[in-house]
C-alpha cells in the first residue's frame, strides 16, 4: 500500500468520523433550537481540525513522486467539480422544495455545505483509488 492510498483511506475514515459526529450534533442543535454560538463553536473546531489536516498534507505532499502528484491533482479537480455541481443542484432543490417566498431554515445552509465537503472528500478518495487501480491494471 502506497502512502497515497494510506492518505486516501485516512480521508475516508476522517469523513466517516465527521459524519458520525456531525449528524447527531446537528440534530441535537436543531432540536434545542440553538442560536449561532453553538454553530460557531462547531465551526471553529472544524476549522482548527481542517488547518491541522492541511498542515499535515503540505508536509506529506513533498514525499509524493510526480505520478502521485498528478493523480492527486486530477482527483482534486474532479472533487471540486462534484462539489460545485452538488451545491448548484442542492440550492435549486431547496428553492423548488421550499418555494421562492418561504423562508429557508437556517440549519439547512451549513448542513448543505458540510454535506458537500464530505462528498468532496469521498469523491477525491474514490478518484485516487480508481486511478491507482487503473495504473496497476495497465502494468
Amino acid at each position: 500500500m502506497t502512502m497515497l492510498e494510506k492518505k486516501a483511506w485516512d480521508n475516508l475514515g476522517g469523513a466517516l468520523i465527521c459524519i458520525i459526529i456531525a449528524v447527531p450534533g446537528i440534530a441535537i442543535l436543531v432540536h434545542m433550537n440553538t442560536t449561532g454560538i453553538s454553530f460557531l463553536m462547531g465551526g471553529v473546531g472544524a476549522l482548527i481540525a481542517g488547518l491541522i489536516s492541511y498542515r499535515r498534507a503540505i508536509k506529506s505532499w513533498a514525499k509524493f513522486d510526480e505520478r502521485e502528484q498528478k493523480i492527486v491533482a486530477k482527483a482534486r479537480a474532479l472533487s471540486s467539480c462534484v462539489f460545485i455541481l452538488f451545491m448548484y443542484c442542492a440550492s435549486f432543490a431547496v428553492f423548488y422544495i421550499v418555494g421562492a417566498k418561504n423562508p429557508v431554515p437556517a440549519y439547512l445552509l451549513p448542513t448543505l455545505f458540510i454535506s458537500g465537503l464530505l462528498l468532496m472528500l469521498f469523491v477525491q478518495s474514490a478518484a485516487i483509488f480508481i486511478q491507482l487501480a487503473k495504473e496497476r491494471y495497465n502494468e
